[in-house]
């Protein structure tokens, strides 16, 4: 299905100019992949084939300050679970190479969101995610290999959206 991936930049400027219609707009969660170091795939076919690396043999190319992606998480109309990891035929890509293929799914019940992994491939706020997990709260902290995502309810990221400063 693929989900809609905006530049926290982008997000601020929409704020700006949407004001309180912003999160009319944008009524769903949101999750954000941190800025920090990074290790791309260059290719579609290195993002599906190769092989998860550790993080810390990874060489990095990313910065560390920068421009966060936030993926705006509309919950399926089928009640489908959205799958997260590397692969380019997951909902939510992450194109690093420390993170897996298939890391994680995140599904959306009258409750909230709940994340679920195999075991040992994600942590929330610290804790490896063992069984289904949730309903998250927006500021949950997400790890998965050398990524850093963090679940945002709209409200929040709106917050944080007006308040962005671009680094120099």
């Amino acid at each position: 299905m693929g989900v809609r991936a905006y530049m926290l930049s982008v997000l601020q400027r929409q704020t700006l100019m949407l004001k309180a219609a912003f999160t009319e707009r944008y009524p769903h969660a949101w999750l954000v992949w941190e800025p920090g170091p990074w290790k791309p795939a260059r290719s579609v076919l290195e993002s599906n084939l190769e092989a998860t690396i550790q993080p810390s043999q990874a060489p990095t190319e990313g910065q560390a300050p920068g421009d966060a992606i936030c993926f705006e998480l509309k919950p399926p109309a089928s009640g489908a679970a959205l799958k997260v990891g590397r692969a380019t035929t997951n909902d939510v890509v992450i194109n690093d190479l420390t993170a897996s293929r298939e890391q994680f799914s995140m599904q959306h019940g009258q409750t909230g969101w709940v994340v679920a992994a195999p075991q040992g491939l994600l942590t929330l706020d610290g804790a490896s995610v063992e069984a289904p997990a949730g309903p998250l709260r927006s500021g949950a902290s997400l790890a998965l290999g050398g990524v850093r995502l963090t679940f945002l309810s709209t409200a929040d990221l709106a917050r944080r959206a007006a308040a962005y400063v671009a680094p120099r």
